[in-house]
């Protein structure tokens, strides 16, 4: 029976968490006869497994929210803010109920005759009309229909948590095992058909790996689920009027990496609702809407998943910010006079500081903000901030998909082999790289890239070791990290291995206690590693890493003129999709970038990619097959940005003097030879040619276009969108922006323009026929682009060709 009423207390919590979100939007939208359907079958769920476990009050109070719910199903009953409340608050009653039967296993006696009575009047004065459902009495499902609805949801079964990370444990141990086995296999020369089988082996082992991680995913609409309660019982509270929604729900998320943002995710709500919206009156006055908006997304990037919380509130306002942590002391003169915008929004990252006037059950203790930026970067997480001061706020938490696997970078130091969060990585550079140079400052070092100088620490250093001198000097690179919002320090390490895909598991306490390490994970050759925690590192060295912190090179351009120069005779070698290897020049290239294949899509013919809220041209004849990351090199010119897909880097190298040029001007630009073998080049010229590069850049001022005797709206729906895509600002003929246009068009075919016409702008005019009017007719077909583009170029030149 115990094991009974776990289960039944497990999916009950599941369903009444489910429900409060379902309720109030079911509130928003009375109308919505699904919704409705679902919060009864949720309630019906409750009691009938509460009827077969024998809990007489959980029944009752269930039995009291089915029959309103029922009622309203029918058209009998209005529903109303009065409902939505009295079935939460059934809603609440059975919470606790189930919290005590968790406790005590046993019902406690109590009487519920407080809410079950509160639900069964019929309020007659409310304000909302009944709600009017045309459904036939036959429509209403049937005690069995809803029965077979119930078992399609029971197909499944509940796995203690403790059993599901103890089968994932072991399918660590035989993945590791079995690359152990697959090593000894290639030394001991096996037959052929021993490591047949041993592959199909394997095969279905890395199935196997792959089915039990994605066990530990679930959706997170689980996460989203109590907002809209949160909300709405937050917002009565205040007095003010809150539009709540939320979307994403689909994206999958480590169930141990969601408890862990929880917390964070309802703080960040609260705040936004407390003192991020406006009272009524404030929001009146600044011309918005009485009703305010919060609206909760999700979406994955890569083996992130970014969760954005934005309000239409106030915002922050930088110097009120300012005066407050100087009021409390947060800040001194000196270090306020040199915040920079983005520093003075992260003021609300600091320990003790708070936005809040006044002291309240909900906000103003000064324990906020702090703890949650701590808490999203303790698991590799960023919080950032998309300030709109007067207009709203948005904060971003990026997230790992996962905790329990990572994407790591294997280092060595002193011997030793660690591994690093991928997704804290910067750029890595070999340290005797012409872009790297090392300084030494006071007590440390400091490393500039590029002209932009970073704090530099060794590893070796940091922990304690000392540097093994058999290590070749030439192997010791550089990783640019960035651990947190608004960090960055070198990392100097002996050697860079490779990228793993790494289990991590807690380290020893002991180990835990240093702050150096984030856990321990065992790669693929079986041997214990590791895994350093990159903003303990930074911590244990003690120094400044932020942006304000950081020393700038008083001659930065200039140290930045000299590496490009440097860069310009380096040569990046890479492995080419048809797996030939080429090579451009390092000064075109931007960043290598991998992305997850969906990104790259298919648009009129050509191929291109989303990066962030950017789009690129991508240099393919398709899109590449697969779900994995895809590499690009994303070339520069200093306008625009055009992706070239790669299968990997190879090395960095300077560039020969001897090139052999192409017979014609295409892709290869020439062949050099590099360690004796022949390396073709590729020609960033001719690429960025291909693609239409000049034309893509906008000029640096776009001239304005006004539109005159548009009265049925075409120019504005089918024109405006073409001439702003051609480089011009659009405005219409009234429209009171009070600049002189560079060119006006007219879309009045005879006669002279009603509208405001300035005569000093030159003058294009549209006919909607194909043939003009006659010899004196200049005027343009409006659907011929070509001719009208051309006009307009030549008016806005002075009517030079």
């Amino acid at each position: 029976m115990d094991d009974l009423l776990n289960d039944f207390l497990a999916e009950t919590a599941e369903i009444l968490s489910e429900a409060g979100g379902a309720l109030v939007a079911w509130e928003a939208d009375p109308a919505d006869r699904a919704q409705l359907d679902a919060i009864f079958r949720l309630v019906h769920t409750i009691k009938g497994s509460s009827g077969f476990l024998s809990l007489p009050r959980v029944t009752a109070l269930s039995h009291a929210a089915e029959d309103a719910l029922d009622q309203v199903r029918r058209g009998n009953r209005p529903a109303n803010a009065a409902l939505v409340t009295a079935v939460l608050a059934i809603v609440d009653r059975l919470g606790s109920l189930c919290t005590a039967l968790g406790t005590a296993g046993i019902e406690p006696e109590g009487d519920d005759r407080d809410v079950i009575d509160a639900i069964a009047v019929v309020d007659a004065g409310a304000d909302a009309a009944p709600v009017v459902v045309p459904v036939a009495e036959d429509a209403v499902p049937a005690e069995d229909e809803i029965s077979a609805d119930l078992l399609q949801s029971w197909r499944s079964i509940r796995v203690p948590l403790p059993l599901l990370d103890s089968v994932m444990t072991g399918v660590t141990d035989i993945v590791l095992a079995r690359n152990e086995f697959a090593r000894m296999l290639r030394e001991s020369g096996a037959d052929a058909s021993v490591i047949a089988s041993f592959d199909r082996l394997s095969d279905s082992i890395a199935g196997m790996r792959q089915s039990v991680s994605q066990m530990r995913m679930q959706r997170i609409d689980k996460l989203f689920s109590p907002l809209p309660r949160i909300v709405r019982d937050l917002a009565q509270e205040l007095g003010k009027k809150v539009r709540f929604a939320t979307s994403g729900g689909e994206v999958e998320l480590d169930r141990e990496m969601m408890e862990n943002i929880r917390d964070p995710l309802i703080h960040i709500v609260r705040n936004a609702i407390d003192h991020g919206i406006e009272p009524l009156d404030e929001r009146v006055a600044a011309g918005k809407g009485v009703t305010a908006s919060i609206a909760v997304s999700a979406r994955q990037s890569g083996n992130q998943i970014e969760i954005e919380v934005r309000d239409d509130g106030r915002g922050l306002s930088p110097d009120r910010l300012v005066a407050k942590a100087l009021a409390v002391r947060v800040i001194g003169e000196s270090e306020a006079r040199a915040l920079s915008p983005r520093e003075k929004l992260e003021l609300i990252f600091r320990p003790g500081f708070s936005t809040a006037a006044r002291v309240t059950a909900i906000s103003g203790r000064g324990v906020g903000m702090d703890i949650v930026k701590a808490n999203v970067e303790k698991i590799g997480g960023v919080v950032d901030l998309r300030n709109e001061e007067g207009r709203g706020l948005a904060i971003v938490l990026r997230v790992p998909m996962t905790l329990t696997i990572i994407s790591g970078l294997m280092v060595r130091a002193s011997g030793q082999y660690f591994a690093i969060p991928r997704g804290s990585v910067r750029e890595i550079l070999l340290e005797t790289s012409d872009s790297v140079r090392i300084d030494r400052v006071g007590g440390g070092e400091l490393a500039t890239v590029r002209g932009e100088q970073f704090p530099l620490l060794r590893l070796e250093h940091v922990l304690g070791c000392a540097v093994d001198t058999n290590e070749d000097a030439d192997d010791r690179a550089i990783i640019l990290v960035r651990p947190g919002q608004g960090l960055s320090y070198a990392l100097s390490v002996a050697a860079i291995h490779d990228h793993e895909e790494l289990v991590i598991k807690p380290a020893a306490p002991m180990i835990m206690a240093t702050g150096l390490y984030a856990g321990t994970t065992l790669p693929d050759n079986g041997r214990p590693v590791l895994l350093l925690d990159v903003q303990g590192l930074l911590a244990a060295a003690g120094v400044d890493a932020s942006e304000a912190g950081r020393l700038h090179d008083a001659n930065a351009e200039a140290a930045a003129e000299v590496a490009a120069a440097r860069d310009a005779a380096q040569l990046l070698l890479f492995r080419d999709a048809g797996d030939r290897v080429r090579g451009v020049r390092l000064s075109v290239i931007e960043r290598v970038e991998e992305v997850p294949a969906p990104a790259l899509f298919e648009s009129a013919g050509a191929v291109q990619v989303q990066i962030g809220d950017h789009i690129y041209p991508v240099h393919a004849a398709r899109v590449p097959e697969g779900q994995g990351a895809v590499k690009l090199l994303r070339l520069h010119d200093g306008r625009s940005v055009l992706c070239y897909p790669i299968e990997g880097v190879i090395d960095i190298v300077r560039l020969p003097d001897a090139v052999q040029p192409a017979p014609a001007p295409g892709l290869i630009a020439g062949v050099v030879l590099i360690g004796g073998e022949p390396v073709e080049l590729i020609d960033p010229f001719w690429l960025m040619a291909q693609y239409g590069a000049d034309e893509a850049a906008h000029p640096v001022r776009e001239p304005l276009c006004r539109l005159v005797e548009d009265a049925d709206g075409w120019a504005s729906n089918f024109l405006a969108p073409i001439l702003r895509s051609a480089g011009y600002r659009v405005v219409g003929g009234d429209d009171p922006e009070g600049v002189r246009a560079d060119v006006q068009l007219c879309l009045a075919e005879t006669g002279a323009p009603t509208g405001p016409l300035a005569a000093d702008v030159p003058l294009v005019r549209l006919r909607s026929t194909v043939a003009a009017a006659g010899p004196g007719d200049d005027s343009i077909y409006r659907y011929d682009r070509a001719a009208l583009l051309d006009a307009l170029r030549r008016q806005v030149a002075g009517g030079r060709p």
